[in-house]
């Protein structure tokens, strides 16, 4: 056969290999495979953190992203699984990068990839503080136990940064400052120029020993850029127990999800009573169910730590909720 036959039937196999090849692959395409950007700061600070969230599909792809900065320096994002179709990242921004415009690029597998551009700026003249506006607590013995209702005021002096993963260590001191009881709640965000309203309860097995004071202090894991959403608000009550008479059971009030295009779930409630003179008395936490719609509003409650308050002292009461947003479909 001559050389030049032999070369055309070897490029023919050759061309038939790869379409054979490429087959399968092209089977195993997923139709119903999907990946979207749903949480991105327009706006971030250098030196500070920042964090991305996807919605994906399917569950359980392998993920990786980077980002490429005004200057053209890039920034790896840790490979990860998206979990129930979400996965999230949380990075610093160099201190030295260009300011302008970034791009975030994320790419899982048979998802596909996504890409969004957020600007970096300058880091802004006041970072997130935290400090305590207000505290209080109430106590009664019950069961045997000293049974103790704390209520703390917080608020993000901060007119531009949301402090993040905040850590309160609560002591509560005899009259001679030992420590009988020490409470750590994690609040997850506390919104620029925001207040929070945190409450609970302890119990304390040494019930002939009353609480005198609270020490109280506070640890900022980490700030953003101004961003943080709740719900709004409203139509506080305070309920007196059934069986419990003269104490409290429950903060009712109802929450709105006031954002046009996301669903709101997944609330986390603190609240914080206050007697008619404007002082803390104690304060509790609760968990919702009911998932708000844009547009739609609820009534929460919390209803854990207040047994200790007496109803006749209770005059109003603050309430902090938060959750997550998730855009509507």
């Amino acid at each position: 056969m001559p050389a030049r036959a032999v070369r055309l039937a070897l490029a023919a196999l050759v061309a038939l290999a790869v379409l054979v090849a490429a087959a399968p692959a092209g089977a195993a395409v997923d139709t119903g495979a999907s990946l979207r950007i749903s949480f991105l700061p327009q706006k971030t600070f250098r030196g500070q953190a920042a964090s991305l969230s996807i919605a994906v599909r399917p569950s359980g792809v392998r993920c990786s992203g980077r980002i490429v900065y005004a200057d053209g320096r890039k920034q790896v994002l840790k490979a990860t699984t998206a979990v129930r179709g979400r996965a999230t990242w949380r990075w610093t921004v160099p201190l030295n990068v260009k300011f302008g415009a970034a791009t975030v690029s994320v790419s899982c597998n048979r998802a596909g990839s996504a890409s969004r551009v957020f600007v970096v700026t300058g880091r802004p003249t006041e970072p997130a503080r935290v400090e305590v506006e207000k505290q209080g607590f109430s106590q009664r013995v019950r069961f045997a136990s000293r049974d103790v209702s704390y209520g703390v005021v917080l608020t993000n002096v901060s007119p531009e940064n949301d402090a993040l993963n905040v850590s309160v260590h609560v002591n509560m001191l005899d009259s001679t400052g030992v420590i009988r009881k020490t409470d750590v709640r994690t609040v997850s965000a506390i919104g620029a120029k925001g207040t929070y309203y945190l409450g609970g309860g302890v119990t304390i097995p040494e019930h002939w020993i009353p609480i005198s004071t609270l020490e109280i202090r506070i640890h900022i894991g980490s700030q953003q850029a101004k961003s943080l959403w709740t719900p709004k608000l409203s139509d506080y009550r305070i309920v007196a127990a059934q069986y419990d008479p003269g104490f409290v059971s429950t903060v009712f009030f109802q929450a709105l999800n006031d954002q046009p295009l996301f669903v709101f779930s997944s609330p986390s409630i603190s609240a914080v009573v206050f007697d008619a003179a404007g002082a803390v008395i104690g304060g509790g936490t609760g968990y919702g169910l009911t998932q708000l719609g844009p547009g739609i509003r609820a009534q929460y409650d919390a209803s854990l730590g207040l047994s200790s308050i007496p109803i006749d002292a209770a005059a109003t009461a603050g309430v902090s909720v938060l959750g997550t947003y998730t855009r509507s479909t």
